[in-house]
């Protein structure tokens, strides 16, 4: 089987889909993950003739359509932003959310009256909060499915501590205006005085601050996240207000064996006793407090790792969402046969 996953750009939903992409090619699928900026789709879908097709509503464009036309035996999944209840509750002047566009609406129910396709619509919130998010996608005959971000096997597994990365805290991730919102409010006044915490951040943007430390290898992120005592998450605004998004840094500190500390968002209740959840700044600065400098939290640190661990590498990795990917489409053997092998490849580790 042929599976072909379009790619947009640089950001996290890039990493979830290599995670897809890896996790098929270890069952031995033929997967090529297409940046949709350097070839078009005629050329792409022409090369490479795939059964199955991962790409997103809002780059839906006249080529990329007919190209769906043109192969009624494809399976296409495609990521959209909302439409759903939740909608009318939302100030769009405040918070950054995807929303599916009239455009897309069209095309997609246009689409779906005269090929069928596509077979599913996803996004990356947990079951129940699409069905408040997502839920209209089914007045034109399209489901909506959770597909939610994901740790890859294949670049966070074997963590280890490099002492150049050690820290007391350890953060991967861009800074702009809007997630400053949170940012600002929950790390930026630990980086104070200077000498307060062993801090290291890292990501594609200048952040403006003496602990920026620049970019860092995709391959060292994992070491980061092992060699800090603390990782924190820190969520989008709209995030904590509506309690959607559970975002992909979560998944891959914890499958590589960090520590996290997070911010309060509702759906991030699903990782248990896995992560520590902060209910405001004041509650963030002295969790950190905690955990990085008393030795009840050190002891306690440990506990939690390996119940944040144990909870990713079982419930939410590449190989689960590829599994998922294929149950949608109607092929249940090849997702049980995804899940087989992957739980018989972790047994064979312990």
């Amino acid at each position: 089987m042929k599976i072909l996953i379009c790619s947009d750009g640089y950001h996290a939903h890039y990493f979830q889909r290599m995670a897809w992409a890896n996790a098929f090619s270890a069952m031995g699928f033929q997967v090529h993950v297409w940046d949709r900026t350097k070839a078009n789709a005629f050329d792409m879908f022409d090369t490479f003739e795939p059964d199955v097709f991962m790409g997103q509503a809002y780059n839906l464009d006249e080529a990329l359509i007919k190209c769906i036309y043109e192969r009624p035996h494809l399976k296409v999944g495609l990521r959209a932003g909302d439409w759903g209840d939740q909608e009318k509750e939302v100030d769009k002047s405040r918070y950054n959310i995807l929303f599916c566009s009239k455009k897309e609406k069209e095309l997609l129910k246009k689409l779906k009256d005269e090929t069928g396709k596509p077979d599913f619509v996803h996004i990356h919130y947990n079951d129940a909060d699409i069905e408040r998010t997502h839920n209209h996608f089914e007045k034109i005959g399209i489901k909506p499915v959770s597909l939610m971000m994901c740790a890859d096997t294949a670049v966070y597994s074997g963590a280890k501590v490099d002492e150049k990365l050690k820290c007391d805290i350890g953060f991967v991730g861009g800074y702009w205006p809007y997630k400053g919102q949170v940012i600002d409010r929950y790390l930026t006044p630990l980086l104070y005085p200077l000498d307060r915490y062993r801090v290291k951040i890292f990501g594609n943007q200048p952040w403006g601050v003496n602990q920026y430390c620049g970019l860092i290898d995709d391959q060292d992120v994992k070491n980061l996240f092992v060699s800090a005592k603390i990782c924190p998450n820190l969520s989008e605004p709209h995030a904590q207000t509506y309690g959607i998004d559970v975002n992909e840094r979560i998944f891959k500190i914890l499958y590589a064996g960090g520590f996290c500390i997070s911010d309060n968002v509702e759906a991030y209740k699903m990782f248990g006793d896995g992560i520590v959840i902060a209910d405001s700044p004041e509650d963030f600065r002295d969790k950190i407090e905690y955990y990085a400098n008393t030795n009840e939290g050190t002891i306690d640190r440990s506990f939690i790792i390996k119940k944040g661990q144990d909870f990713v590498t079982e419930n939410h990795t590449g190989f689960h969402r590829a599994a998922k990917i294929m149950k949608e489409f109607g092929y249940e053997g090849l997702s049980l046969d995804i899940l087989k092998t992957y739980k018989d490849a972790l047994n064979e580790q312990k």
